[in-house]
Formats: C-alpha cells, structure tokens, sequence
C-alpha cells in the first residue's frame, strides 16, 4: 500500500509507530481556537517573507503580484498533480495532458520539464490504482476552528496524511504548512495526524521526487499557532511590519518593499 508515495516511504511511515504524543490537537480548542477576529489562510502564515510584510501589503494595502518563480512552481505542481486530479485509465492520461500542456502559453523548455514532471507522476498514480489507496487532491478541510480561513486545502490527502508539493528548498515553510493541515484535519475528524510528507521536486540530472517525511509534534504545531497569531494581530491591528532585514529574492513583493516594482501584477 503507497497511494502517492512510494512504497518505501509509506513503510518508513509505519515504521515510525502510532502516535508522537501529541497534547496539541486540533480537536483541543482551548489550545487551536482563534485568538483575533482576523483568520489568516495558510500561505499568509507561511509566507516567504520573514516580517510577513507581503501579506500584509495583499490583504491591507490590496496589491497583487507574482514573482517568475510563483508561476514556474505553480505550473509544476500542476503538472505533478494532472494524473491524480483527472483520474481514469492510465492509458488515457497521456492524450489528456498534451491538451492541457498546449493551452497554456509557455516555451518548449517549460513544456518539456511540465512534460517531464507529469510522466513522472504518472508512473505513481499507475501504483496507486493497483493499491487502492483515497488520494483526495486539494480536498476542502474546514479550518475555522482553528483559527485560519474557512477552509484549507491540502495539495493532496493519502488517508489522513498531508502531503505538500514543493519546488523550493525552504521546507521549513511546507513543515509550518502540514501543521496547519493536521490539525484542521484533527478538528474536522477527531482522528489524530501524526505525519506529513513534502514531495520536493527537483530538476538537477532530469526530473526526480526528493520525499520528506515530517513528524508533526507538539513543537511544530506550537512553532505554527505561534505565527498564526502573529500574522492574525498584524492584520487585524493593521500594523505595518515593516520591511524584512533579509528580504528573499523569490518574493514577488520584493520591488515593492525596495522601490524598484518587478514581478507580474495580478487584479
């Protein structure tokens, strides 16, 4: 049984035991209910700026922009999650994906490596249909009870296990984001989400899937809560944070916050 991942990774999974101890669940409102008015989404509290300055000028200031980096990965993740999305036979997919893969408006470069990526994917979703394993793809879990938007969506649920797929290096940030996901499903459920699993996709020697499994104690889900509330006070207090001391290269806002605007705007 593997469903995404590979078999050796849902077995390294089970090797792990059930449960991590955990005393913050999401079913423990006294320590996940919202704090402030204002609940933040996930990407807000997992944003790539250290002030969370770029949250603040989208949900306050109202601007939008996107960074050549955020179209690429989001293509990609796209591309990753095609087989899983669409479904049906295997043999069928391939046709399917072609037709996608033309309507968008990219050069033969990124349509080889979205090519690539999907090929990829596709060899485990074959596995997946012999093993019978839910695989839900951006599943609505609602997550208002703790503390964020009406709802969160996961890149994909194998079972109860989040699973986030990410072109970055910074998985610090997908471990914040797999927090979030267990304990909204924890609230929604009453079943406890010990694990998670960041796929990291990489391009160095062709195409290939770098899998992270995650462990989802106390002190992760702390580490979140805390940035939660941090985020939530900023907008609801409406308080500038301030540009960050290392403002990252892949933040969209980056032109903004040193006067030199780059990046694609979004209405």
């Amino acid at each position: 049984m593997s469903g995404l991942f590979p078999r050796n990774v849902w077995d390294f999974v089970r090797s792990l035991g059930e449960g991590v101890g955990s005393e913050v669940r999401g079913w423990r409102f006294d320590f996940v209910g919202p704090r402030f008015r204002v609940r933040p989404s996930v990407s807000d509290v997992t944003s790539v700026c250290p002030t969370r300055r770029d949250v603040f000028l989208r949900r306050v200031g109202g601007l939008r922009f996107e960074s050549e980096s955020m179209v690429f990965g989001r293509l990609v993740h796209e591309a990753f999650l095609f087989p899983f999305r669409v479904g049906g036979e295997v043999s069928g997919l391939p046709f399917r994906f072609e037709r996608y893969l033309k309507s968008l408006k990219v050069d033969w470069g990124v349509r080889r490596v979205l090519r690539s990526v999907f090929e990829k994917s596709l060899e485990l979703y074959a596995i997946s249909r012999v093993d019978c394993v839910p695989v839900s793809v951006e599943p609505y879990v609602p997550a208002s009870p703790i503390g964020l938007s009406d709802h969160v969506r996961p890149d994909v649920l194998v079972g109860f296990i989040p699973v986030e797929v990410t072109t970055s290096f910074d998985v610090e940030r997908k471990e914040m984001a797999l927090a979030a996901y267990a304990l909204a499903v924890e609230a929604w459920v009453g079943h406890p989400v010990d694990y998670g699993v960041v796929a990291q996709i990489l391009f160095n020697g062709g195409v290939r899937v770098n899998w992270r499994v995650i462990t989802i104690d106390d002190i992760l889900r702390r580490k979140f809560l805390d940035l939660r509330d941090s985020v939530a006070r900023m907008l609801e207090y409406r308080e500038d944070p301030g540009v960050a001391d290392n403002c990252p290269s892949s933040c969209p806002f980056r032109g903004v916050c040193h006067g030199n605007v780059s990046g694609r705007a979004r209405v």
